[in-house]
């Protein structure tokens, strides 16, 4: 592979200390990241970047899709990175000049095989609209990494260099061409160039990464000159291109909008017994130092803080925001046995307090109300009517290979001038979200949600406790009262096979044993009251099939009255009538119910609030379905009831797996 980086030769070398400036410390940026810290002082995370030792040791900056295989697999594994496919990127920045230009295919042609082709002709601009005003038009890549969606001059996620200038499609890039096509000379020329690089911005939380992205910021206006003029910028242009670069692409904690005083805040990071006091007790007599950002037309910097929420100017700083943020926080250094919180929703609320308009690409899990975001925030979003999605991918590996995200991924964008309508409920089927709609919207409509039990709703009691005290220390700790799914290995001296003849009262308990679903009997005193043990309900397993559209739910168990379950199972219904009970198994298994149900249903767990929108029937034999008829019979009267089409009944027919 071609050698993409090389900070020991040429301009590179030569302007080194320029591209290691901080300008909010006054200082050298940091490495922020404990990947080099084996090579001892000047290399551990907390420490500036010394121009002296990187020249000795010049092979350590490059990019990551170059670095060795067990190294950049560690590092993935630790940073939780994902690599940015030029492809992506395209698609991306393509939607951005969308919205600028009002319509499709400005500089390029997406292909179905993640290719594209050029647009040879001089790009033409709308009515009332400038290529000057395209160079100014100020864009922020959030997180930025190596910068691919400002410039292309490798596919980072293969390394491939992109040749001729004219196939790259970073949003810097793109200026420069328009510069080369509408400049008449060349001090014209170098002036909209100045003017593209002010208006070309992105942050980075480690210092390799942003080094490499100011590089490859430089490495591309030396090339762009030296393809139209035939021979090299001088010196003094490239220290004020490499000046620019320097305010623009600068080192932040996006959650912080401070300098990082070291590798990511011990606040966002699960403590460990191997976490030292020594770096607790530094970094506390660190100070934060809050970023600084130049604005080039105003002709002074400010804090980056300042510039949210129009704190002091009438229109946001940055007309478009793009990027690819940070999914969630830092895998522990026990291999992510403990639990690490999602951070995208953090990113995406920060692009929108310096943007007007924002493109991401993040975790779905939002959509669905599912995943560990907050459910306030899952809402806000649902209900913002400014806010859209462009692209869902359900399978994540198709847009990042061997990145296994639940839920998939998508591609959003917001407008803070723009109107899109609220998404309420998002599903990537347009058939579904009619059928939703049309269901939602029916005067007696309300969500099964309401008759499906936990399941950890049965808990075993005190009394268990006070007759068996050494069941305490059979059980994991802070789980004393658990029914969990192993309960049966944990405590054997509490269940039996036949019921017991000892004049007390028993209940029969499913759960799984062998690898085998089981019945137990339990006294009855052991396992507190829930709204169902003493009706006829509906066991399901609470972890069920693995999120995909229209599957089939595992293995339904009809339960009669006094009977529990391990927290295995989920359970519908409280119902008095073993009919009631039979109607219900026929509801779910048919196709109408599971297609609602995919609507929040995208993982394997079968919880409550995946109910949501199955629409709740009566079970009686007043229903107005008849529910002795069969499954499919039964749909055929759903589907009138609700008035679907013939569109919307053959979608479901169709994506839909039928139930043994």
């Amino acid at each position: 592979m071609e050698k993409l980086i090389d900070i020991g030769r040429g301009p590179v070398s030569s302007f080194l200390d320029l591209l290691l400036a901080d300008k909010a410390t006054k200082k050298n940026i940091i490495w922020a990241t404990d990947t080099y810290e084996s090579l001892g002082h000047g290399f551990t995370d907390k420490e500036q970047m010394d121009q002296t030792l990187l020249l000795q040791h010049a092979e350590l900056i490059k990019p990551r899709i170059q670095k060795t295989q067990e190294t950049q697999a560690k590092r993935t594994r630790k940073k939780a990175e994902v690599f940015t496919p030029a492809w992506l990127c395209n698609t991306m920045n393509n939607y951005c000049d969308e919205e600028w230009f009002g319509r499709k295919n400005v500089f390029n042609i997406e292909n179905d095989n993640c290719t594209w082709t050029v647009i040879e002709e001089p790009i033409e601009f709308p009515k009332r609209k400038t290529w000057k005003q395209y160079v100014d038009s100020r864009r922020l890549e959030i997180t930025c990494g190596e910068a691919p969606y400002l410039v292309s001059r490798y596919d980072v996620s293969t390394g491939e260099l992109i040749y001729p200038l004219k196939k790259r499609i970073g949003q810097l890039d793109r200026k420069l061409r328009i510069v080369n096509e509408n400049a008449l000379d060349y001090n014209e020329w170098v002036k909209w160039v100045i003017r593209a690089f002010e208006a070309s911005y992105g942050y980075e939380y480690q210092g390799d990464n942003l080094l490499i992205a100011r590089v490859n910021l430089l490495l591309t206006f030396i090339e762009y000159y030296t393809d139209r003029w035939g021979y090299e910028p001088d010196i003094k242009l490239i220290h004020l291109i490499v000046n620019k670069i320097a305010w623009n692409i600068w080192q932040m904690d996006g959650r912080q909008d401070t300098v990082p005083l070291g590798k990511p805040y011990e606040k966002y990071h699960q403590l460990t017994m191997l976490d030292t006091t020594l770096d607790t007790e530094c970094e506390g007599k660190k100070k934060d130092v809050p970023c600084r950002v130049f604005n080039w037309r105003s002709k002074f910097s400010l804090e980056f803080q300042e510039i949210k929420g129009d704190l002091i100017m009438s229109n946001k700083l940055f007309n478009f925001v793009i990027g690819n943020p940070p999914y969630q926080e830092e895998f522990s250094s026990d291999g992510n046995k403990t639990y690490a919180s999602p951070v995208y929703n953090i990113f995406m609320d920060a692009a929108g307090d310096v943007a007007e308009r924002v493109e991401l690409i993040h975790p779905a899990r939002f959509l669905f109300n599912a995943g560990s975001t907050p459910k306030a925030w899952n809402k806000k979003m649902l209900a913002d009517t400014h806010f859209k999605v462009l692209r869902y991918e359900e399978d994540a590996t198709k847009v990042f290979p061997n990145t296994d995200i639940k839920g998939g991924v998508a591609i959003t964008y917001r407008d803070a001038k723009k109107e899109f309508g609220a998404i309420k409920v998002f599903t990537k089927y347009n058939e579904l979200n009619s059928v939703l709609d049309k269901v939602t919207k029916n005067s007696s409509f309300e969500g099964m949600n309401s008759i499906v039990v936990t399941r950890t709703a049965f808990r075993l009691t005190g009394k268990m406790h006070e007759d068996y005290p050494e069941a305490i220390s059979q059980l994991s700790k802070g789980h004393a009262y658990d029914m969990s799914t192993n309960i049966f290995d944990k405590l054997p001296q509490i269940f039996f096979d036949k019921k017991p003849s000892d004049g007390e009262e028993y209940i029969r308990v499913l759960g799984r044993e062998n690898n085998q679903r089981a019945y137990k009997y339990i006294r009855k005193n052991y396992v507190n009251e829930t709204v169902n043990l003493h009706k006829y309900k509906l066991y399901l397993p609470s972890g069920n099939g693995n999120g995909q559209f229209g599957e089939k739910l595992a293995s339904p168990v009809i339960s009669e009255p006094e009977v529990a379950a391990t927290e295995t199972f989920i359970s519908i219904g409280a119902f008095d009538t073993e009919c009631e009970v039979n109607a219900i198994l026929k509801y779910v298994s048919g196709k109408f119910a599971r297609a609602l149900l995919s609507a929040l249903k995208i993982t394997q767990h079968l919880t409550p609030a995946v109910w949501k929108y199955v629409p709740l029937q009566d079970f009686t034999s007043n229903s107005d379905i008849d529910w002795s008829k069969t499954v499919h019979e039964i749909d055929l009267q759903l589907y009138q009831k609700y008035g679907l089409s013939e569109d919307e009944i053959d979608f479901i027919e169709t994506h839909v797996k039928e139930m043994e």
